[in-house]
């Protein structure tokens, strides 16, 4: 089997934790806020997926697609703890976790246009 590049395991251990979090939304704001963030997640999951299978700029732009679902997904939590649905030390967490994916998104980047 095929080894997976670790921006792969990044966003599957994000889309994990993601998950846990929402399943505790309020139900009156789970489809708004949960759901979207599920969906968020799982589709930066499926842009990295699209990425490791395409080459050139293919992949560079979906690449540069991830950053602005990464972007969208760090507003959402933010709103998310500004209901207090999630503690500060979560949001941390979660930031830290995006931030990750994103300097690898961005080393691959800059890794095409060095070619």
């Amino acid at each position: 089997m095929k080894t997976r590049p670790p921006i792969y395991t990044a966003m599957v251990d994000l889309l994990g934790w993601t998950m846990d979090r929402t399943a505790d939304i309020p139900k009156s704001h789970r489809f708004t806020f949960g759901q979207r963030l599920d969906n968020e997640t799982l589709e930066g999951l499926m842009v990295v997926v699209d990425a490791i299978y395409t080459k050139g700029e293919a992949r560079r732009q979906r690449l540069t697609y991830l950053n602005l679902v990464l972007e969208k997904l760090r507003v959402l939590w933010r709103l998310v703890q500004a209901r207090n649905w999630i503690n500060e030390r979560q949001l941390l967490f979660v930031n830290e976790r995006i931030d990750e994916v994103g300097r690898m998104a961005g080393g691959w980047i800059k890794q095409h246009d060095a070619r």
